[in-house]
C-alpha cells in the first residue's frame, strides 16, 4: 500500500546558515583582548563593525601596526587583501580632519582570521606611509588608491597612476568629482591616435 504524502520540499538555507557565510562569519570572529595586548599603544580602539574587528589607528602607528601583525607568530597576517580609501566629505559629520579613511585589510591564512585597520586622513594632508615594505602586494593595490582617491602613500618606490592617464589632474572617486566628469573624456588620446 502506498503512502499518499507529498515528500516536502527542501528550502534553500537562510543566509546565515549557509555554510560559506557562516565560514566568512568565523573568520571575522578575532580575540580583541589578544590584538590589545599585542598591538598597546598603536591603536585608538578596537571594535565590532558590521560583525568585522576594525582597528582604528593614525598614521604614525599604521605601520607599526601592520609590522606586528605580520609577524607575531600568534597573530600571523601574512596576507594583505586589500587597501581602499573612503572619502568621508557627504557624510553629516563630516569634519576636514577625517575626510579620507584608508583601510587596510590582513588576512591570516593559518587561523582563518582576518581584521581591518582604518586610518584617517585629513582633507589638507592625505599622506599615509606606504604598507610595501611590510607587504609586497601592497605595492599595486596602493597605485589604485593614489590613483581614484589621491591619497600619497609616502616612501612608495613607484606611486604613479596605474588606471587613468598620467596627465589627468583629478582623482574620480572623490565625493567632490562630478559623476559626469568635468568634460575631460573629450580631450583623452584615443588609441587610434597613439600609433
Amino acid at each position: 500500500m502506498s503512502d499518499n504524502k507529498t515528500p516536502e520540499k527542501k528550502l534553500p538555507p537562510t543566509h546565515d546558515s549557509h555554510e560559506l557565510s557562516r565560514r566568512v562569519l568565523e573568520e571575522d570572529q578575532v580575540d580583541q583582548d589578544q590584538l590589545r595586548s599585542k598591538l598597546s599603544g598603536r591603536f585608538s580602539e578596537i571594535v565590532t563593525e558590521f560583525k568585522q574587528t576594525v582597528i582604528c589607528t593614525d598614521r604614525d602607528n599604521v605601520i607599526g601596526a601592520l609590522e606586528i601583525l605580520r609577524s607575531d607568530p600568534e597573530l600571523d597576517y601574512k596576507m594583505i587583501t586589500d587597501i581602499t580609501v573612503v572619502d568621508n566629505m557627504r557624510r553629516t559629520d563630516f569634519d576636514p580632519e577625517r575626510r579620507f579613511t584608508v583601510v587596510h585589510i590582513v588576512y591570516s591564512v593559518t587561523h582563518k582570521k582576518r581584521v581591518r585597520l582604518e586610518t584617517n586622513l585629513s582633507e589638507g594632508s592625505p599622506r599615509i606611509p606606504t604598507a610595501s615594505g611590510v607587504y609586497k602586494g601592497a605595492a599595486w593595490i596602493e597605485r589604485e588608491a593614489y590613483d581614484m582617491f589621491g591619497v600619497e602613500f609616502e616612501g612608495h618606490a613607484d606611486l604613479r597612476r596605474v588606471l587613468m592617464p598620467d596627465y589627468y589632474e583629478h582623482f574620480v572617486l572623490r565625493k567632490d568629482y562630478p559623476l559626469t566628469g568635468r568634460g575631460e573624456r573629450d580631450n583623452f588620446v584615443r588609441a587610434e591616435e597613439v600609433e
